[in-house]
């Protein structure tokens, strides 16, 4: 089993208690890609940021075969409330899904393969990037700019407070929910509400549309796993003006393309026609954020088998119904997501992604640099 140096490690964390204290959100990282790009310097790695704004990507080594490591960059719109000495210098942004500690990671890794060049018997792309968490994805930005083009397959890595650190998390096939924030918006007309003949209710459209969809969802899925969910649903204004207006958010996961592409048609036809009825009229917002997560069987148990030949601590963990946008990657290519615990109750790092008490056991931070090295030396 490979097995890192104290100072690698510790370079690693140092890295990822600098981009802590200093989290930027969305495509705004330029603090961040600069941090990046300069320590690839210092190692003597070439860059680039042509793959979109705020992008780092670097290749190392020689050989046909070019395999892709990815990290995501950004932090999240949170004010930080943690003890940790370290916490966010920046109000109203806080690193609380982790994505500092897997960009640390990856530099530790970047820095190691990079020393250790000739025994790598294939090629390395290190995709740092912005925007897994904003509205408009980073991934689909990189991957639209070609960065996939030539790579034969691509992994990356999440912490997770819900595994012990110093575990190796994986999944076979479906592990992650493509997701599709839509927006309904119907429109009416105004009137008093003891008139209500003269106006045309947006509310009442939306509250039928509502109620057809969601047992219209049902009987496509079957034994299909989804989420339907209605985040926001906002109209009207007073209560004695009929509402004109009225909106609905709503969070639709899935796996099977073929169920939400029915799903679409058919949400449609039934807003439509509701709204044709009343009078009034429906219209959409219907983009898919991020595609499925499927971990390849056959990476994914090959990565597995070294881990184990390795001596790695490894256990196989549930499908989720979250998303991640590394989807867009796998629209190109195979590849595979694992998961590094961080979890450790005496240290109170138990707080699930997302909280402004998020905290990670570092510790949890050495077995995915050793496994990202581990899976580029035996290719």
């Amino acid at each position: 089993m490979i097995k890192i140096s104290d100072e690698l490690f510790s370079y690693a964390v140092e890295m990822r208690r600098r981009l802590h204290e200093y989290p930027e959100v969305g495509f705004d990282l330029e603090r961040t890609a600069a941090l990046i790009s300069n320590e690839l310097n210092k190692m003597g790695i070439e860059n680039t940021n042509k793959y979109g704004k705020c992008s780092v990507v670097a290749d190392i080594g020689k050989g046909d075969k070019l395999i892709a490591f990815r990290a995501d960059t950004d932090a999240l719109p949170v004010d930080e409330k943690t003890d940790v000495p370290f916490k966010s210098k920046i109000k109203g942004q806080m690193h609380a899904c982790g994505h500092d500690s897997h960009t640390g990671i990856m530099l530790a890794v970047a820095k190691y393969l990079k020393e250790h060049e000739e025994e790598l018997a294939c090629r390395v792309r290190f995709i740092f990037q912005p925007s897994e968490e904003g509205q408009i994805s980073g991934a689909k930005m990189m991957v639209d700019n070609d960065v996939m083009d030539g790579v034969d397959h691509i992994l990356c890595t999440h912490c997770d407070n819900a595994l012990d650190a110093g575990y190796i998390g994986f999944c076979y096939g479906d592990y992650m929910a493509a997701c599709i924030p839509a927006t309904i918006t119907f429109l009416g007309r105004t009137s008093h509400a003891a008139l209500p003949q003269f106006g045309i209710d947006a509310v009442a459209m939306a509250v039928e549309a509502y109620n057809k969809m969601k047992a219209m969802v049902k009987e496509e899925a079957g034994d299909l796993k989804y989420i339907w969910s209605v985040g926001r649903f906002q109209g009207g204004h007073v209560h004695n003006v009929i509402a004109d207006k009225c909106e609905m958010d709503i969070s639709f996961r899935f796996y099977d393309m073929d169920f939400a592409d029915r799903v679409e048609k058919r949400v449609k036809e039934i807003c439509t026609a509701v709204a044709k009825e009343y009078g009034g009229e429906a219209k959409f917002n219907w983009n898919m954020s991020t595609g499925p997560v499927h971990n390849d069987t056959e990476i994914t148990q090959n990565f597995v088998n070294l881990m184990k030949e390795n001596g790695f601590e490894t256990c196989e963990i549930p499908q989720r119904m979250s998303s991640e946008d590394f989807g867009w990657y796998l629209t190109k290519k195979k590849g595979m997501i694992f998961r590094f615990g961080t979890r450790n109750e005496e240290l109170g790092c138990t707080a699930l992604a997302h909280r402004n008490d998020f905290k990670i056991d570092e510790s949890g931070m050495k077995p995915a640099i050793e496994a990202f090295i581990t899976y580029a030396l035996n290719l």
